[in-house]
C-alpha cells in the first residue's frame, strides 16, 4: 500500500517506461503495444506517442525488462533506456480519500 495516498497494494507489479524515440505513429504505437502485450506476465502497454514512451506493467516473476525491451526491438525499435514509472495517484484508496480530506 502506498504510505502517501493509501492506493491499493501492487501485488508484484512493476511498472517501467521503455524510452523508444523512434515512434512516430498509430502503427508504431500498434506494433509496440501488441508485442509486449502479448508477452507472459505483461498486464499492459501503453504507448505515448508525445513523448516517445511505452509504459509497460508487469509481473516480474514471469518476465523480465530484458524479454520486454528484445520483444519492442523485434518490431524494429531501438530501446535508448529504461526508467521505473512515477507513481501517479489515481485510484486514490479509502486512507488516500481521508488524507485529502483532512488537510
Amino acid at each position: 500500500m502506498c504510505k502517501d495516498c493509501g492506493c491499493g497494494e501492487n501485488n508484484g507489479i512493476v511498472t517501467k517506461v521503455f524510452r523508444v524515440p523512434a515512434m512516430m505513429c498509430g502503427n508504431c504505437k500498434a506494433s509496440v503495444e501488441g508485442a509486449t502485450i502479448g508477452l507472459p506476465g505483461v498486464m499492459s502497454s501503453e504507448v505515448d506517442l508525445p513523448e516517445k514512451n511505452a509504459v509497460i506493467s508487469f509481473d516480474p516473476a514471469k518476465v523480465d525488462v530484458g524479454t520486454i525491451t528484445k520483444a519492442i526491438e523485434a518490431t524494429g525499435f531501438e530501446v535508448e533506456g529504461v526508467r521505473d514509472a512515477e507513481h501517479s495517484h489515481t485510484s486514490g484508496g479509502l486512507l488516500g480519500g481521508l488524507k485529502r480530506l483532512f488537510k
